[in-house]
Formats: C-alpha cells, structure tokens, sequence
C-alpha cells in the first residue's frame, strides 16, 4: 500500500489468522458480492473458513465467485437477487432463513452510484432508483433477517462511504442522500436492538478503485484503495466490537462541515467545476 493510501485508510484487518478465529464455521451473508468490493470481501471470508452466502443481481457472476472460493477450500453458497424488487428480497430472505437458521452476520455493501445533475436525473428517476437499492431494498433485508438474529445473536455491517458523513456535493445528491439515509436507519436501528445481541457497524470508506468509480475520469488521478484493501476494513467489525470504521481525517471534515457547510460547500462546487473543464479537454 502506497504512504498517500496509507494515510487515507481506515483500519482494517489485514491479519488473515484473526479474521479466521473470528468468522471459522460461521455463515455470513455479504450482498453486493458479484463484483468490487462485496467479492472481495467474499473471497476473505471464504478463506478464513466462513460459510459464505453470496447476494447480488448477476447469477453468473455469483457462481464465478462462489467456484473460486470453492476452489480454494471454502464454502459459498449462491442467492440471486434484486434489492431494489421488494417480491425478491422477501423471497431471498425466506430462503436463507430457512437454509441458515444460525446466520451470524450480515455485510450490507450492495449499492449502485449515480453522478449527475438533479434536474437531469429526474427524468431517468435516479433518487427513486438509488433509494431502492441503497436504502429500502437493504433495509427490508435486513428486517427479514433480524428476528432470526436477535435470537442468536450477530453482527450487522454497512459498508458505506465518507460522502455519507460530509455536505452535499453537486452531482452526487441522490447517492449521497440515499447513502446518508441508509447510515441514520440504521444507527436507530442499532440503538433499538443493542443489548440484545446484535451488534451494529458502519465503514465509511475513502475512495476505492471499483468500476462504480470508473464514468469520473477525475478520479484516475486520486489516491485510492483497492477492493482487497476496502475490504479488509468492511471485515473489522467481524472481529472487534466497533461501531464505527473510519479514516482519521472524516471526523474534522464532520466538524468542518458543521461549523462552516457554506465554505465547504463552495469548495466542492470548485472541485467540481474543475473536474467538468479538464474531462471536456
């Protein structure tokens, strides 16, 4: 990992040994998992010897990542589905309550990215389909799941983004709110079922060199983790009893956009307008 990486990064757990004493036997279902980072988090757990339930729209490429981590001596089971088709995830979440009773954690990293002006994106319905698959689709899964969980006990994980945390960004105002809105769900949801043995987590990852981040040309040019690297920091919350993964610096970026959300708030507008003229050159 380069020193600029380094610094933007999260914690993480990089220590395979640990990440086996913590998941070895234990089912885990991680959506999103086709591709990015949920299939390298995927293949992670594989290895350290999770029973593996792999969640994501493309059946084809489930079983891709679900041979290989056989391959490699793991465990992985398939369950194609749509987030955003709520006939999908009440099926999928019968199914795997049925073949896993005992499911013991949760890695919500499912999601989909749209950078686009908010009056453009109106027409092609970007918040409703952003809401769909950042925030109501996760959610109804993860309520169908929960009851199972609070019986046994578990862990619950989002993977989320540092826009999450910080003031709007022009372009990215319906993923950022769908983001943002999922992250509030759930930390209420966390506050209602604490103590009863279900702990809640989120990631708040930097940047990470994922196809999602691929139509920005801009971000070429940035410092960014690699899927493996994002996922070593999705995984922690498996293995410690933390609530929060972040990197150091999102914290003063919280207060500065508290304190000052206008100034802010402008200078993304200049990243922007900057990013807008170099991607015409």
């Amino acid at each position: 990992m380069s020193l600029a990486r380094l610094l933007l990064s999260p914690p993480a757990c990089r220590d395979p040994g640990v990440l086996r004493a913590a998941v070895a036997g234990r089912p885990v279902l991680v959506t999103g998992a086709s591709s990015g980072i949920g299939e390298a988090a995927a293949r992670q757990l594989g290895a350290a010897g999770a029973e593996v339930l792999l969640l994501a729209r493309r059946a084809g490429r489930l079983e891709e990542v679900a041979a290989g981590i056989r391959a490699g001596g793991g465990r992985a089971h398939v369950y194609p589905a749509d987030l955003a088709d709520p006939g999908d995830v009440k099926a999928v979440a019968a199914r795997i309550g049925a073949e896993f009773p005992d499911l013991w954690a949760v890695v919500s990293n499912a999601g989909k990215s749209v950078r686009r002006l908010a009056l453009e994106g109106a027409a092609r319905n970007d918040l409703g389909r952003l809401l769909a698959v950042n925030l109501s689709g996760p959610a109804a899964l993860l309520l169908a799941l929960l009851p199972g969980m609070l019986e046994r006990g578990g862990v619950i994980v989002n993977v989320s983004s540092v826009s999450a945390r910080q003031v709007g960004a022009p372009r990215w105002g319906a993923y950022q709110g769908s983001k943002a809105g999922f992250d509030l769900w759930l930390h209420a949801l966390g506050a209602e079922v604490r103590g009863q043995g279900v702990r809640v987590a989120s990631v708040y990852l930097p940047l990470v060199r994922t196809p999602m981040i691929a139509p920005t040309r801009a971000y070429r040019f940035l410092p960014a983790l690699s899927a493996d690297e994002a996922a070593h920091a999705a995984l922690l919350p498996l293995v410690r009893p933390v609530v929060r993964v972040a990197p150091w610096w999102l914290r003063p970026v919280e207060v500065a956009g508290l304190l000052a959300p206008g100034l802010l708030g402008r200078g993304l507008a200049r990243l922007e307008d900057a990013e807008r003229r170099w991607s015409r050159r």
